[in-house]
This record gives structure tokens, sequence and C-alpha cells, in this order.
């Protein structure tokens, strides 16, 4: 009997131990359940954020009616021009197209966006040689072109070239490429086209042939500057800023211009210019004294002329700076 007791006791512990270890195994089982349900739905949030499409980004502020394009953007397309315009500077071909605040040179590897705010000056201009017709545009501060700049539009239309057509702001604009795109950029930079001045040299072309070093030259003599096309580049000097050396012809059949032009004010934001000198060889004697005459009625400095009334205004100045100080 009692080893039939100590028998049941021991079933019965076993038992319990049994019931105990079912009852947690259930409970573990619960709340692997309940984490599956949890991992479930988090999935299923996580698929549907992904499925569904992005909110609307914000519109942007419209501009107000009649406000100008912003400075460094083209703005809406006004026309373009249907076949592509050979340039010198830039060289190369490129589709041209007019914007309400740029002009935008389309080239093979590169986009060229000339602000009008930039443009100083356009000009049109015969070609030296009397073949065609120069249209230059003048820029205050060089434009990107790749790694590079760009500091003028050139570009020659020979007289053979088909005409270019289109019309601006209503207005029909025909003819060659030279003399519609002059007239497109002087309305849309609100500047007016220049020509050749009065000097005519003698051998009745528009400008006096030169050398600047070994390259070949031409030298304009315009109303208020002067412009010397060196193949692709042209440098613009306003007499007003310019000093000129004239080596006289003496024994030879030729003489020189050594001509530096005082930098002009940088628009802001841009780099400070230089002075810019350049000189001119093999100009033909016989224009010498014109050439000479004509510099001095326009004020530019020549051979010292105005060195002088510079040291004049100097002394004066000083003078009246000095009796300020005395009164003070």
């Amino acid at each position: 009997a009692p080893s039939c007791m100590a028998t049941c006791g021991s079933q019965s512990g076993l038992e319990a131990e049994l019931l105990s270890t079912k009852a947690r195994l259930a409970a573990v089982e619960a709340e692997l359940a309940d984490t599956k349900q949890q991992l479930a739905v988090a999935l299923a949030s996580s698929s549907a954020a992904a499925a569904a499409p992005p909110p609307p980004a914000a519109a942007a502020p419209a501009a107000p009616a009649g406000s100008a394009a912003p400075l460094d953007r083209p703005g809406a397309l006004l026309v373009e021009l249907a076949s592509d315009i050979s340039f010198l500077s830039p060289r190369g071909k490129f589709r041209l197209s007019l914007n309400e605040g740029a002009a935008v040179l389309h080239g093979k590897s590169a986009e060229i966006a000339v602000p009008y705010r930039l443009v100083s000056r356009v000009l049109m201009l015969p070609e030296a040689s009397g073949q065609g017709s120069l249209c230059v545009v003048t820029l205050a501060a060089p434009v990107a072109n790749g790694k590079s700049q760009v500091g003028h539009l050139l570009l020659h239309s020979k007289p053979a070239e088909p005409k270019v057509e289109c019309s601006l702001s209503g207005k029909p604009l025909c003819g060659q490429p030279a003399s519609v795109i002059s007239q497109a950029f002087a309305s849309l930079a609100a500047v007016e086209v220049g020509g050749i001045g009065s000097f005519k040299p003698f051998g009745g072309r528009a400008a006096l042939q030169c050398y600047v070093k070994a390259t070949e030259a031409a030298l304009y003599l315009l109303e208020k500057e002067l412009l010397v096309k060196e193949a692709s580049k042209v440098h613009v000097m306003p007499y007003s800023r310019l000093r000129v050396e004239v080596l006289p012809p003496d024994s030879r059949r030729t003489f020189d211009l050594q001509l530096e032009c005082a930098a002009a004010d940088a628009p802001a934001g841009a780099p400070a210019k230089t002075a810019l000198k350049l000189e001119l060889s093999m100009l033909p004697a016989n224009e010498c004294d014109r050439v000479s005459e004509l510099l001095q009625r326009k004020r530019a400095n020549v051979n010292g002329s105005l060195d002088g009334e510079a040291a004049s205004a100097g002394a004066v100045g000083g003078g009246a700076a000095g009796g300020g100080a005395g009164g003070d």
C-alpha cells in the first residue's frame, strides 16, 4: 500500500507539471500568433503606401502679369529661326531661338544663352573685302559656352547666302542672317543698330586692311568707337577711353598704331575688366594723316595730345579740394 501511494503521488506530480508546460506552450503560441498578425498588418500598410501615387507638388507662384522673364532664364519662346546659322564667334552652326529674356544658340554639344540685358551694342557692317556683311553683338560681360566663355557674337553673311525670315512682335523680318539677327537683337535689347561712320578709306571699302601680329585684320573707324576684326574676334574701343600712339610711315609705305583702351566698369557681379592693348601694323601710309586727324576730332588721346588737359583738370581738382580743406 505505501508503494502504491508513492507511485500515485509521483504520477500526480508529473501530470501537474505536464499541464503547466502545456499552459506555457499555449501562451507562447498565442503570443506568436499575435506577433504574426501585427507583422501582416505592417506589411500590408507598407505595400499600400508604396503603391499609392506621390502627392502632387506644390504649384510655383505665378509671375505677375506683364513682368519680365527672370534675368537668368530665357523665358517663353517668341520665335525660332528655321535653319541653322553659321557663326564666326562662337564658331559653328547653331539653331537660334529668341525668347522673352534671352536668345539661345543651340549647338551640337552646347547651348549658349545670351541675356538681352548684357547686349551693349549691335553693329551691322560691310565685310572688309566687300563680300557680304557682318553682324556684331557685343556683350557687357561674357556668357558661358561649355567650359569656355563668349564675349561677343559675330557672323558673316555672304552675298549668295539664302535669306531667312521670321516675325517678331508682329513685325516681319526677312533678309540675310546678319541683317535679320542684328534687327532682332536690337529690338529685344532696346538698342540701335550701328553702322559705318563718315570715314571712307581711299580704296572705297569700309575698313582699312592691317595686321595684328601675323594675323590679317580690318580696322573700322566708326562714329563713337573703332572696331578691329581679327579673324573670328572683334575688339571695340570707344574713342573716349582710347589712347593712341601713331608711328608715322617715314620711308616706309605703311604706318602702325599702338592702341590702349581703358577698361569700362563691369556689370554688378562680373569680374573687373583690364585695359585692352593692341598693335596694328601695315596700315597704308596714305591714310596716316586722315586717321590721325579723325582720332583727334573724336577726342582720342593721340600721341599724348590730351595729357595736358588731364594734368590741368587734376590741378584744378586738387586746388578746389585744398581750398575746401583750408576753409574748414
